[in-house]
């Protein structure tokens, strides 16, 4: 019966999921599109998913009985259902679903490491954007969001290598946080072991960003690759919409007509690039949840933390 429920919910989720979709849009992509960039573009997207649950593994040095399949699973359904929650609420089932399947982790603690695994991405991103400006490529990101990324490089370095001296300090005032900056707080382990698969981790970001835009016929330089990827998974990590529809392709077209692109191409490239990844996050999610043992209501309520 748990089985039948949670298949029921899974299906019920890839309606609203698919529900969001625009066929007709993806077709015209696709049938312009080079089939063997797109497989690549698949397997990409993949590695993406395998890295970021092997990264969360590493963040949370974890109980030995959650094994890594048990990441990639959750982290499938968390990208999946924020394809069809606000303000990235499939984070938070992420976290839950990840709780459910141990005793000594706690969801709050689980929620603080999700916030560090943001902060560790958004240092990479700055990392990145340094590369870029050092080399001289300052017209890639634009003077704007280059400032605005090398603040939050500063910060985010704050975090990871300073004594997070006012994290400790509001823990020892409000017990209640206790858990969540437990979880917070593992940004500053693990720097070198962390450091290392978060570029792979973008690295793959890039890849994807390549050959899908190959697939097209867009040609770029290896610099504005690596804008247009930073600027776009920002785009993404938003809270804004559910899947990030409008918000990436916005970014998508406005860095591609920056780049001397034309807004035909953009346009198909924006979809396409979109697309490829919500098809993988809804189909792969919609496998990982048909075999959770899954209540939506014990992914918002976190009654025993």
């Amino acid at each position: 019966m748990k089985n039948f429920l949670s298949f029921c919910v899974a299906t019920l989720c890839l309606y609203f999921a698919f529900n969001q979709v625009n066929i007709e849009d993806i077709y015209r992509a696709l049938s312009d599109a080079n089939m063997i960039y797109i497989f690549v573009a698949f397997i990409a997207t993949f590695v993406t998913f395998i890295l970021r649950s092997l990264r969360w593994k590493i963040l949370l040095d974890s109980p030995k009985e959650l094994k890594i399949q048990k990441y990639i699973s959750t982290t499938h359904v968390g990208y999946f259902l924020n394809n069809i929650l606000p303000f990235r609420a499939g984070d938070l089932a992420r976290a839950k679903l990840l709780s459910n399947n141990s005793t000594n982790i706690k969801f709050s603690f689980l929620v603080g490491s999700l916030v560090a695994e943001k902060i560790i991405d958004l240092w990479i991103v700055g990392l990145f954007s340094i590369f870029l400006i050092l080399f001289g490529f300052n017209n890639v990101l634009g003077l704007e969001f280059s400032i605005g990324i090398l603040l939050l490089y500063i910060i985010t370095s704050f975090i990871i290598f300073g004594n997070n001296f006012l994290a400790s300090k509001i823990q020892k005032q409000f017990s209640i946080t206790k858990n969540f900056i437990d979880g917070y707080l593992l940004v500053s382990k693990n720097k070198i072991k962390l450091g290392g698969i978060s570029i792979l981790l973008w690295c793959s970001f890039v890849a994807y960003m390549y050959t899908l835009l190959k697939s097209v016929n867009i040609d770029l330089s290896f610099q504005q690759y690596i804008g247009i990827t930073v600027i776009t998974s920002i785009v993404t990590s938003l809270p804004i919409a559910p899947a990030a529809i409008g918000t990436y392709h916005l970014a998508v077209i406005y860095f591609l007509n920056l780049y001397g692109i034309g807004i035909d191409q953009s346009q198909t490239a924006a979809i396409l690039l979109h697309s490829i990844f919500l098809l993988y996050t809804i189909i792969l999610g919609y496998i990982y949840l048909s075999f959770e043992k899954i209540e939506l209501k014990s992914l918002i309520n976190d009654n025993q933390n």
